[in-house]
């Protein structure tokens, strides 16, 4: 899966777009970030990187963003009141 891919899987499943950022850390999202090391995926909040994790491939950092975006609870839960 490419960034691109991504962006439409999270689009076709109606992820909020609060819940996530794909190359910027922005604050309390889900983020995706690429850097000189690898793809980076954590939970950022007040600066801080939570559950952070580098990734070789950006297809492996994709799939481990949907992963964790929709398993998340809150995502979850504003999902199923906005499905229509």
């Amino acid at each position: 899966m490419t960034i691109e891919e991504l962006r439409s899987e999270l689009r076709r499943r109606k992820v909020p777009g609060f819940a996530y950022s794909i190359g910027r850390d922005e604050n309390e999202t889900f983020c995706l970030v690429q850097e000189p090391d690898g793809w980076h995926i954590f939970y950022s909040e007040r600066g801080i990187r939570s559950s952070e994790r580098v990734l070789a491939s950006e297809s492996a950092a994709c799939e481990e963003l949907v992963r964790r975006v929709l398993g998340d609870s809150v995502v979850q839960s504003w999902m199923d009141e906005h499905s229509t």
